[in-house]
């Protein structure tokens, strides 16, 4: 084009700047925008809001406002106000998308159907449900509840935020479903570990002439996984299979999760050396399954592997081989694989990296390093990564460090429990047992409660969740009895081969 001497318009940069976000290359973006202020086209709103968009999409927050900020304040449009919304949803950044909303009404634009939806699906946490419930109001103001992209983005919002009711009352008030519809209904009861009621939805949905797509399986995959009902995902591998999803690997990375959570290493393994192409993804998720399953040999070889065949590890990678080393014990190495991470491949660890070392550093009775490791983070210290000393202190007796850790923690989480437990375990193991009334005082008084363990058991398909002394389920007598029967054979073969050692 430029051969032929033919000017390139804001049209001709528009589509350069729509490719460019193919690989999200933010490099590629900037020239393009330098270009377009070269050429005289930055002037243009529907230009900069095509690189608002951009800026967003490679995850440029700061460029993309600064390009918002040049556009004269009376040729803003809403599509202006869209794409930064937009852009913060993206990035689960609730807050700042909900403060340009209200930015966006006092200037007087009047939202559209697009900046409803896209507020919703930044509502993603329980903790966001009440402002959730203030945008729907805000669509039925505007006439825009009844549209089905409203709709479908409202029963995601709903199911998201942990109201799974309030979702399945806009499903079932759909005249009109589409796949996405099926779909975020099933996606919901699939977190929330109603398998049941997931695939009772898929077969519907199938009965209607409705096929499920990539996103639907990996809802029921995910589904799987989180509940450990191998035995559904082993049909919902069947299913991908025999539907034409065989050779989707983002498919085949989520079975691979899935088994792997299951416990069912070997299916696991099977399904990622017969994968024709493997992404960083695939050997993410095999490293992660077998730091999961105890197999950190492999984890460790299967990493090793990864690097010599000059495939760069991500972020995601590096916390999984850390996990196995933290799980494993392997101090050294996990030192290694941290340096190797800032000084090799130039990634700055996060909380969870942090979190793996202090843990590997605690564990192994390093507990003044790991107190070190975590004062010098370049970010603020989660509970997570407190607790992990906290119980570390609790391994080695440490009463010092453990009260720190403890007075982090309680800052951080006032009516946590782990905190006042673990304390009271530190000072038990030391008699210091003034301290430990003190603690059990103290959670009378805020009221803080423990929350039993629950386990989970799959009988023929169908979820049995049972918390201590649990004494409601349909069936509680006959459990409690085998329980009580199971508990006495134990005895008697500890008896049996303790009796045999003496005769020795």
């Amino acid at each position: 084009m430029r051969f032929a001497r033919i000017l390139p318009d804001t049209i001709t940069v528009m589509g350069l700047t729509q490719a460019s976000l193919e690989t999200k290359n933010l490099a590629l973006v900037k020239a393009i925008h330098g270009f377009g202020i070269q050429i005289g086209i930055d002037g243009d709103v529907s230009m900069a809001n095509t690189w608002i968009s951009a800026y967003s999409k490679c995850d440029d927050l700061s460029s993309a406002m600064a390009v918002f900020n040049g556009i004269e304040i009376g040729a803003r449009t809403v599509v202006s106000w869209n794409s930064m919304i937009a852009g913060y949803a993206n990035l689960d950044k609730f807050i700042d998308a909900l403060n340009f909303y209200r930015w966006m009404l006092c200037d007087g634009y009047r939202p559209d159907i697009s900046t409803i939806v896209s507020l919703l699906s930044s509502c993603i946490q329980p903790d966001k449900l009440l402002q959730g419930v203030l945008i729907h109001c805000h669509g039925i103001q505007m006439g825009c509840d009844s549209d089905i992209f409203v709709v479908n983005a409202l029963i995601s919002m709903y199911s998201r935020c942990g109201d799974i009711l309030s979702s399945r009352f806009l499903f079932d008030g759909m005249s009109n479903r589409t796949c996405v519809s099926w779909t975020a209904m099933i996606s919901g009861y699939a977190d929330k570990g109603d398998l049941n009621e997931a695939l009772r939805l898929f077969h519907a949905m199938e009965a209607v002439g409705e096929k499920p797509d990539l996103v639907t399986v990996l809802s029921l995959v995910s589904g799987c996984g989180q509940t450990g009902a191998l035995e559904l995902g082993k049909w919902i591998h069947n299913y991908a299979f025999s539907n034409g999803l065989r050779d989707s690997i983002v498919v085949c990375n989520a079975l691979i999760d899935m088994y792997a959570k299951c416990g069912n290493i070997n299916s696991a393994r099977e399904l990622f050396y017969a994968l024709p192409v493997r992404t960083v993804v695939s050997w993410t998720t095999m490293i992660a399954g077998f730091a999961l399953n105890g197999n950190y040999e492999e984890a460790l070889d299967l990493f090793c592997l990864m690097v010599d065949l000059d495939l760069k590890p991500n972020h995601l990678t590096f916390l999984a081989i850390l996990q196995a080393c933290t799980h494993a014990g392997l101090l050294e190495k996990g030192m290694e694989f941290f340096d190797m991470m800032k000084k090799v491949y130039k990634i700055n660890p996060g909380v969870d990296h942090y979190s793996c070392m202090a843990d590997l550093l605690g564990r192994k009775g390093r507990l003044e390093e790991a107190t070190e490791l975590v004062k010098s983070m370049p970010m603020k210290p989660d509970a997570r990564i407190w607790g992990a000393l906290l119980s570390a202190c609790k391994i080695h007796r440490n009463v010092e460090i453990g009260e720190y850790a403890c007075r982090r923690l309680f800052e951080l989480e006032p009516q946590g429990a782990a905190p006042f437990v673990e304390m009271a375990n530190i000072y038990a193991s030391e008699r210091r047992w003034d301290e430990v009334a003190a603690l059990r005082t103290a959670m009378k008084f805020k009221k803080v409660k423990k929350i039993p363990g629950q386990s989970l058991l799959h009988v023929n398909g169908k979820p049995h969740v049972f918390t201590v002394e649990d004494r409601g389920h349909p069936e509680g007598l006959l459990i409690y009895a085998m329980l009580d029967s199971l508990a006495l054979q134990l005895k008697e073969e500890q008896y049996s081969q303790h009796s045999d050692n003496f005769v020795k």
